[in-house]
């Protein structure tokens, strides 16, 4: 369903009312509400196994009890409200867990479950299903909703990643994320997406080493893809002389890269080797918000530019 410009929403854009930060440690009722309401479009209603409906039942509770035994098995709970359907058991949660991190475990799973299998229903089984939207509708009606009440995250790429800047987030975060969504890359993107994942949990220090080790892998996966060698357990440094070597970037850009590979040697693997590894000391540390962040951003700003100048120069080889 579209998002309509109502009244309120006019009055407080005009009055300047609308939230001009990100929030990450609420999620207002309202918005809680909002979701619900996507999510029962999306997915299709929740019914009771009575009467002549026991087979519009059936099928219509399959993704709730799949998104709930995913959550609670997840959890460590026999389930996750007190109710005789899936639907409301995740209705219940949905509404009045105290968690931010868990409740959003609920909305990753059930968005998930809308982008890989609803998406895949014909008109017949969604019809049968109550299925009402559109799976990218339903997706983005979500993410409008966050933004619309300040809550900085998003569902991309299959999962919720938190937005400390929404410019940042859409030329960097979400393009760094469609390439490593192509075949090959499945090892950095797993480890972008877990650094993502650190980071919205509140774990600074491992975000900060996996968005390193993000990076890496890119670099290794286009040096393998490539046949390009580089030394076993060759660092950021020494996958980046690998790069260079093999003609990663045109010739005339040669000298401007001495300048480039220095800020990536200097940058994101600077903060991993003070924040992320080589042991700690006797008081275990956490990275500052600012830190990890900068190093997811930093991430994703060095793997839209490789994987941009992996695609150029593949496309030109004879």
């Amino acid at each position: 369903m579209p998002v309509f410009d109502i009244f309120s929403y006019r009055k407080m854009a005009t009055e300047r009312k609308l939230p001009d930060v990100f929030e990450y440690d609420t999620l207002p009722d309202t918005l809680r509400v909002q979701i619900l309401r996507i999510m029962q479009d999306a997915i299709g209603g929740s019914h009771h196994y009575t009467g002549y409906a026991v087979h519009r039942a059936r099928e219509n509770n399959e993704g709730w009890e799949f998104i709930h035994d995913v959550v609670a098995r997840e959890h460590g709970v026999p389930q996750l409200a007190e109710h005789a359907t899936m639907g409301q058991r995740c209705e219940d949660f949905l509404l009045s867990c105290s968690s931010v991190a868990h409740t959003l475990d609920l909305v990753e799973v059930s968005f998930s479950y809308v982008d890989k299998t609803a998406r895949r229903f014909q008109q017949f089984d969604r019809l049968k299903r109550g299925i009402k939207v559109t799976a990218s509708d339903a997706i983005a009606e979500l993410n409008t909703r966050f933004r619309r009440a300040g809550v900085g995250y998003q569902f991309e790429s299959g999962m919720i990643v938190r937005v400390d800047s929404e410019l940042i987030h859409s030329e960097m975060v979400v393009p760094a994320l469609r390439f490593l969504c192509e075949p090959g890359f499945d090892g950095p993107r797993d480890e972008f997406v877990s650094a993502h994942k650190h980071y919205r949990a509140g774990d600074t220090k491992d975000a900060v080493t996996d968005a390193n080790n993000a990076f890496e892998s890119t670099l290794k996966t286009i040096c393998d893809q490539r046949g390009w060698s580089y030394p076993t357990g060759g660092r950021a440094s020494d996958l980046l002389k690998a790069v260079r070597e093999n003609g990663l970037l045109p010739p005339y850009l040669d000298r401007s890269f001495e300048q480039l590979a220095a800020t990536l040697r200097s940058g994101l693997p600077k903060v991993r080797n003070a924040e992320g590894a080589h042991g700690q000391g006797a008081v275990p540390r956490e990275a500052p918000d600012y830190v990890a962040a900068y190093a997811l951003h930093l991430a994703a700003a060095n793997i839209v530019f490789l994987a941009a100048a992996h695609k150029a120069t593949t496309s030109n080889t004879p």
